[in-house]
């Protein structure tokens, strides 16, 4: 089994940026909202801010008032008007696809939203049906179904009801924001619980939600919202490569301060706690209908665990971090049912076989994840990041943990999310 090298002081205190989920969401919803909100924890990385300046050119002003907060002055949605120009997302998938829905339900508003070269690369195609079936006028330019998306907002129809093949916060969220700017209802049922903030911002600005057995729910108008204070509590994804940096080291602990624990984003402490890691929790509290807290984690003997379908959805972004901590549990990692890290930034699956196997790692490709046996040495090499942030973070964190010299070909990609990613490793 691989050994680790990095030790840490008796507590080492660190806070990770806002949350990227709640951030997207607190830019859509404050420009539905009419009159002024405030922005507190604001994640001041490219894919929500590039979220933000498309937002501004349908007439929305968000003006920085400090570190990390925005006000923000919104007509409402019945006076958001066209961009002059194209509305670009750069590498944004959540952006870009929870922007559609609110659009497409906004009527005489036309709109083309674009994005960088993998963005154009991602599929399209979940959220361009179920918004054709509620009424949408929106298309893409190639027979692939990718950006750029052009629609033309219209008053759309209630959908009742969705049954998601596969579980995705962004299809979920595109539909509820489509339902939302058309003022119809929506009855959505998914087969496991994908990631929640769309409805409790929802249910935080006083909207109707009712919820029915098993994973589903029904929004029902009126949607008219008042301006609000929205805090976004830390990011757990970002928090994620810490949590198993502090639970790998040698010795010491760490305390991650004000992170979120939505309970549909802390699959990925279920699966490090089953597989022998010691977090605990600390502080909880709830803020803008979002439970925070903090979490203290310690050095911890690791061991493959079955990762079981249900978790797949919770901890969708986290799985490339959690095979490092794979790399050094007794038995080895496996990770399965979870296809649909072939459509994030990068094929993930491919991503992450093609770079353990640079390492030599012997390890066995699937469709729906990847395996591989209890591992006990490692080569070094050139890791390539396919310009995906999670890619390039999970395998510096490899790097900090054992210290062979693994290089990355591009890092850059690590602003779209995690801006001082590299500020909190060098403190180590």
């Amino acid at each position: 089994m691989l050994k680790t090298n990095l030790e840490l002081p008796d507590l080492f205190e660190i806070e990770v940026p806002g949350d990227k989920s709640v951030s997207h969401r607190s830019v859509l919803f404050s420009a539905l909202a009419e009159g002024t909100s405030k922005i507190s924890g604001f994640l001041e990385a490219e894919d929500p801010l590039n979220t933000m300046k498309s937002f501004s050119k349908l007439g929305v002003d968000y003006s920085k008032i400090g570190p990390y907060e925005y006000k923000v002055t919104s007509p409402g949605k019945k006076k958001l008007h066209s961009p002059s120009d194209e509305l670009d997302f750069g590498n944004g998938g959540t952006g870009i696809r929870l922007a559609a829905g609110l659009i497409a339900g906004l009527p005489n508003i036309r709109a083309v939203l674009n994005g960088d070269e993998s963005l154009r690369k991602r599929p399209m195609k979940r959220i361009i049906d179920p918004l054709r079936v509620m009424g949408s006028q929106i298309k893409s330019f190639n027979e692939k179904e990718t950006a750029p998306l052009e629609i033309v907002g219209r008053i759309l129809h209630s959908h009742n009801k969705h049954t998601a093949i596969l579980s995705s916060a962004q299809v979920k969220s595109c539909l509820m924001l489509a339902a939302i700017s058309s003022d119809v209802e929506l009855d959505y049922e998914e087969p496991e619980l994908s990631r929640d903030h769309t409805e409790n911002m929802l249910q935080f600005l006083g909207g109707n939600l009712e919820k029915k057995e098993g994973h589903r729910f029904i929004i029902k108008p009126p949607f008219s919202f008042k301006g609000a204070h929205f805090k976004v509590p830390g990011d757990i994804s970002s928090a994620a490569f810490f949590i198993v940096l502090g639970l790998l080291a040698k010795k010491g602990n760490l305390l991650i301060k004000n992170i979120g624990l939505n309970p549909a984003r802390i699959g990925i402490l279920t699966v490090l706690r089953n597989m022998g890691g010691k977090i605990i929790e600390e502080d909880l509290r709830e803020e803008c209908g979002e439970i925070t807290g903090n979490l203290r984690v310690y050095p911890s003997i690791l061991k493959k665990t079955e990762i079981s379908k249900d978790l797949i959805p919770s901890i969708i972004d986290e799985i490339p971090i959690l095979t490092i901590a794979g790399l050094f549990s007794e038995g080895g990692f496996k990770i399965s049912h979870a296809e649909d890290l072939r459509a994030k930034e990068s094929d993930r699956i491919h991503s992450m076989v093609h770079n353990l196997k640079k390492l030599k790692i012997n390890v066995e490709e699937y469709k729906d994840g990847y395996e591989f046996s209890e591992v006990q040495s490692l080569e070094i090499a050139m890791v390539e990041s396919f310009m995906d942030h999670r890619i390039a973070m999970s395998f510096l964190i490899l790097n900090k943990i054992i210290n062979l010299g693994l290089k990355i070909d591009d890092s850059s990609w690590i602003e779209t999310s995690f801006p001082t990613f590299h500020s909190i490793l060098a403190r180590l």
